[in-house]
């Protein structure tokens, strides 16, 4: 996930600006992938633990780089006319910075506590990933575990619905499977408890459910956030499907991308060095219409919104593709995705590529590029949280950075 840094605005007054741009971060990009898998674990024990005592154990990540943005709306970006190209810093592209310490209490041969804290941050700017910039903004749970019977967990962790980044080629960059639902496939659950389940026989399942959430009325609902996940492998296959719900504050599904239902099924095939992978998702809204009290549906990217409002009640998104293990140090991964929305809500098309080198065990660089077709109403940004195009129209977006992990 990605704040919108303020860099370099390079404005063209037309096509073969743009395409010099483009041109010159691709050259850049390449060169950085050729030359330099995902960042490897360097946890550190501070504390072994001992029986009951628990073990202390941390981490930290940082990730930066910078970022291109090609065709952005000036209408959508700053109030003005035209388009302009921006190269800006860029912090969480790849990845985001986070520290974090976990660990784990012996308390029975077959009863474990473990514990875990971490927290999300944009090294551009040092600001925590959160809207009330807090500190365990990603995890902060309690649970017990039992190799039989699975982990019960109670506290603050990613919503189940972050599973996709099991079958996501793109393993949720900024362009990725995130990028078509505006984070809709990638919310965080305070005030949760949660089960996992121990592998049984290939199967894995896991339920959550987010008590309150922001709701402040008094009401019989049990849970604003809820979401069930199974995964079962086959051998090199892997089957994923997850199902989850977030109700408003009034326990209505009012918004595609902020509150609704949502399904979403896949698979991956280990064909050593190739993954191939395969999903879909489809998220529904009965009360997004506008009679109903729905809300616009709007890009985070944008910090302006001039164009007609578009009222969804339903969406869907697809997509295929695959990462190459080319060396133990490097690899490369591409996928495409579709979307398609009702209410006269258009479509787009999502193409994007890239790859990660590992310089040692805790530092990599990476690179990725991608570009999103829009038509009709859509104004989807090739990067999630970038200020995207207008409706209807193309934008380019690319990349390229250091994620050092200690």
């Amino acid at each position: 996930m990605n704040d919108v840094i303020d860099g370099a605005c390079l404005t063209h007054g037309g096509l073969p600006a743009r395409w010099r741009l483009r041109s010159v971060f691709l050259a850049t990009a390449v060169a950085v992938s050729v030359f330099a898998p995902g960042a490897s674990k360097a946890d550190v024990t501070l504390y072994a633990g001992s029986g009951p005592v628990p073990s202390v154990k941390a981490y930290v990540r940082v990730d930066a780089g910078v970022r291109l943005d090609a065709n952005v709306d000036l209408s959508q970006y700053n109030g003005h006319t035209g388009s302009t190209t921006l190269l800006q810093a860029g912090g969480n592209d790849w990845g985001t910075s986070m520290f974090g310490v976990y660990g784990s209490s012996q308390l029975t041969p077959d009863l474990t506590g473990v514990y875990k804290i971490e927290s999300g941050f944009n090294a551009t700017n040092g600001k925590f990933n959160s809207s009330t910039n807090s500190i365990f903004n990603r995890r902060a749970y309690v649970g017990l575990s039992n190799p039989t019977f699975g982990t019960v967990t109670f506290g603050k962790d990613l919503f189940i619905d972050n599973d996709v980044y099991n079958f996501d080629p793109m393993i949720q960059e900024n362009m990725s499977t995130s990028t078509l639902v505006y984070g809709r496939n990638w919310q965080g659950a305070s005030d949760m408890v949660e089960y996992r389940s121990p592998d049984w026989s290939g199967l894995q399942i896991g339920a959550q459910a987010s008590f309150g959430n922001g709701d402040t009325f008094a009401s019989t609902k049990v849970s604003n956030m809820y979401g069930v996940s199974a995964e079962y492998d086959i051998s090199k296959l892997s089957i994923y499907g997850i199902y989850d719900e977030i109700q408003n504050s009034s326990g209505q599904y009012t918004n595609i991308y902020t509150a609704s239902r949502e399904a979403i099924a896949g698979a991956k095939l280990d064909l050593n060095p190739v993954t191939a992978y395969a999903g879909f998702e489809q998220l529904s809204a009965p009360q997004g219409s506008k009679a109903r009290g729905g809300t616009a549906i709007s890009n985070p990217g944008a910090s302006y919104s001039p164009y007609p409002a578009v009222y969804a009640t339903s969406a869907y998104m697809a997509w295929v593709g695959a990462a190459v293990q080319v060396t133990p140090a490097l690899v490369l991964r591409g996928a495409w995705f579709h979307t398609s929305i009702n209410e006269h809500g258009g479509s787009a098309n999502l193409v994007t590529g890239g790859g990660e080198y590992s310089l040692s065990p805790n530092v990599l660089l990476y690179t990725t590029v991608g570009e999103v077709m829009n038509s009709g109403a859509a104004d989807f940004s090739a990067d999630i949280y970038a200020p995207p195009a207008a409706p209807g129209h193309s934008q380019f977006s690319g990349f390229s950075g250091v994620s050092i992990k200690f």
